[in-house]
């Protein structure tokens, strides 16, 4: 099993064959507060632990460190949307009234 660390958790990965043959210590670990990856030839495919309290949610960096999302590319923010002029016609509330009507 190997042993990440980040903050003052760890999270610990285990493959699914070791879970399936050692469940009820594995559950065990778990329900005592320690946070476990299952992996799937290598993949994270799910995590044990203990129920967190809404409160607890988990961080970004605990996210990316267990496996479950994936650090950004880049740190900067997107530019600013451009929206393009819709041209000359009827507005969206004029289109939205004239249905109305017909209907």
């Amino acid at each position: 099993m190997m042993s990440h660390r980040y903050y003052a958790r760890s999270v610990r990965r285990i493959g699914i064959r070791d879970l399936r043959n050692d469940t009820s210590r594995v559950v065990k670990r778990a329900r005592a507060g320690e946070r476990i990856i299952v992996t799937i030839d290598g993949v994270p495919a799910d995590e044990l632990g203990p129920i967190l309290a809404r409160s607890e949610k988990p961080s970004l960096e605990e996210l990316i460190a267990s496996g479950a999302a994936r650090a950004p590319l880049t740190r900067t923010p997107p530019p600013p949307p451009h929206p393009r002029d819709a041209g000359p016609g009827p507005t969206t509330t004029e289109i939205i009234a004239a249905d109305r009507t017909e209907a």
